[in-house]
């Protein structure tokens, strides 16, 4: 990508303007290290477009000890997040404002996370958009990077094309960097999201994929 090009990509992604006491301060050339972000936590834990964060926020009540880390672009959701995080005095839970589907690398250090979840992205449902995807055929290699080693990466989507598309490109390319790999059509003890409790009853069939990193 040239220069020019990763500039302006750059100024798109990180010019969402927001502020909060939970906003965690970004800048060009200086990976975050999330053991950096608080003292005290044992392991730290990204999830990738957090919607209106009620998943991150039932997971941070019950593992006080790790830090969360929350990605989302929409800043009403934000809001939404931040609301809720001063309601329950929660001091384990950070959020990027950034549109994240350029930077991933550029944003982190190496091997920061014990744990990733991308939880019901954009499918992209017509065939012409689904290069518009964030999980395609180099994604993985983002969250090995991410990932310590032994850590845990979670994928959900109702949309089955998306599904296959995952499983593929996990089972195709991947299986020798990866263990534990496995997709179900249910998850159990994990907090429930709005998107679920909208559709369970609907036709909408939903795939959890899993993996862990190699050590």
């Amino acid at each position: 990508m040239k220069d020019e090009v990763t500039d302006k990509l750059w100024k798109i992604s990180s010019g969402l303007k927001f502020s909060s006491d939970y906003l965690i301060p970004i800048e060009r050339g200086k990976p975050i290290s999330p053991a950096n972000l608080g003292s005290g936590f044992q392991k730290f834990y990204l999830e990738i477009g957090s919607g209106w964060g009620e998943v991150a926020i039932e997971l941070a009540e019950k593992a006080p000890e790790t830090l969360f880390v929350l990605m989302e672009k929409k800043i009403d959701r934000l809001i939404h997040t931040e609301t809720n995080l001063k309601a329950r005095k929660l001091q384990n839970l950070r959020f990027l404002c950034v549109n994240f589907n350029w930077f991933f690398t550029e944003l982190f250090q190496p091997e920061s996370f014990d744990e990733i979840l991308m939880n019901f992205p954009d499918p992209w449902p017509k065939k012409k958009h689904t290069k518009h995807r964030t999980f395609n055929e180099d994604f993985p290699k983002t969250l090995l990077y991410l990932l310590k080693p032994g850590g845990k990466f979670n994928f959900a989507t109702d949309h089955n094309g998306y599904g296959r598309q995952v499983i593929r490109i996990l089972r195709n390319s991947y299986s020798d960097e990866i263990k534990n790999f496995q997709y179900k059509s249910k998850r159990e003890n994990f907090p429930i999201s709005f998107f679920e409790k909208e559709n369970v009853s609907s036709s909408h069939r939903f795939t959890y994929i899993e993996f862990e990193k190699n050590s």
